[in-house]
């Protein structure tokens, strides 16, 4: 008997899904036989479904577009404006903070910087600002990225970067303060996750990421998954003890000659400067010998590479799959592409979390897949321009 019912709900639940991913993904009302046509499923059980789903609020009756002969079928529409889910990236210079509705596109953006030194109460600030009249009583699940070892209940335990939060349990802090349901990560495990799903990783289930930026960071992501490791430590290279990216490096802040900074490098390089080229080539000879030993451990199916711009970046990839190749004895090697999702990697990646983290209590569907393809919707020549 329990197991027939079981059954059941699971059909149940699996036909709810059907009927809204459809919605959801046809943007506009849909009678009742275009929805059984387009799921296979039989008209009397979509109308069930529809109750339960009208019930829910995930769903809304529309009043028929015109009248003729006979009773006008009525249509049914994605509710998606019903709830909220959003995604914080804080880091020493500042936050980003997305809003999505429930089909996970965007309705809401901002970034803000610090008035001092960018601490916890930037968060709901953030939010704020990016609600605009947005109500954010809808909000149903907030994910939050932060630079450092976040362990898996939302506490920092390590950061470089942001060493005033370290110790504190931010999930929790946040959880109360927000009266939401929290999730937080560290914010290059959920750039890497946000490419592999949506931006220049998608279509691969094996990623590394690695970002230049103010300092080196490398995340991986496996079978469609990051990779935290035993003591959420993968990837955490600067971690060891007298490891150095470069010979100039200090304290893991990556220092540069020709230009203060690396996105400045990469943009002179771009730009045909012999000198910030040569640079940009010794740094990729020096931190080559790393990446070749995390490509032999993980054997993933791309690298996906952030620089600076995606046209900049693409200046990195050359020198930097040629130092690598050097390293390698095999001729097998994963190509080298520039990140799609640039500067928002982590808030999208953020966001994406909260959607695959609280799924059913945002949809109160059981199994509802995460809406990845509307939180990062690119196009194919924007897909192609980064694997260039």
């Amino acid at each position: 008997m329990e197991t027939a019912r079981g059954a059941a709900q699971a059909e149940r639940a699996a036909n709810q899904v059907a009927c809204l991913r459809f919605l959801a993904d046809a943007g506009e009302a849909r009678t009742v036989g275009v929805i059984s046509e387009g799921t296979g499923l039989s008209r009397p059980t979509v109308h069930a479904v529809l109750d339960d789903l009208l019930d829910a609020g995930l769903v809304e009756a529309t009043s028929p577009a015109t009248a003729g002969p006979g009773r006008p079928a009525r249509a049914f529409r994605f509710a998606r404006e019903a709830g909220l889910v959003a995604g914080v990236d804080l880091g020493p210079r500042g936050a980003r903070a997305i809003i999505c509705d429930l089909s996970g596109r965007r309705v809401g953006y901002a970034e803000l910087m610090p008035d001092g030194s960018a601490d916890l109460s930037l968060i709901p600030r953030a939010l704020d600002a990016a609600a605009g009249s947005l109500d954010l009583t809808r909000l149903r699940g907030v994910g939050v990225g932060l630079p450092g070892v976040v362990e898996a209940d939302g506490r920092l335990r390590a950061s470089l970067a942001m060493p005033g939060l370290v110790g504190l349990p931010v999930g929790e802090l946040l959880a109360k303060e927000l009266e939401q349901p929290v999730v937080v990560d560290n914010d290059i495990k959920l750039a890497a996750l946000a490419e592999q799903r949506g931006g220049a990783g998608r279509g691969y289930s094996d990623v590394v990421y690695l970002q230049i930026g103010h300092r080196l960071s490398l995340s991986i992501v496996l079978n469609g998954v990051i990779r935290q490791g035993r003591h959420r430590l993968a990837g955490e290279l600067g971690a060891q003890r007298g490891m150095r990216w470069t010979r100039n490096a200090q304290r893991g802040q990556l220092v540069w000659s020709v230009r203060p900074t690396g996105a400045e490098v990469l943009a002179a390089a771009a730009a045909g400067d012999a000198d910030a080229q040569a640079e940009l080539e010794d740094f990729c000879a020096q931190i080559a010998g790393r990446i070749a030993t995390v490509l032999l451990v993980v054997d993933p199916e791309v690298v996906v590479v952030r620089g600076g711009s995606v046209a900049d970046t693409g200046t990195l990839l050359r020198p930097l799959a040629a130092a690598v190749e050097n390293e390698l004895v095999f001729p097998e090697r994963p190509p080298f592409v520039a990140s799609a999702l640039g500067r928002e990697a982590v808030v999208l990646g953020a966001v994406g979390n909260a959607f695959d983290r609280f799924s059913s209590a945002i949809y109160g569907v059981h199994d509802y897949p995460s809406p990845w393809s509307h939180i990062t919707p690119l196009d194919s020549d924007t897909l192609e321009r980064t694997s260039k």
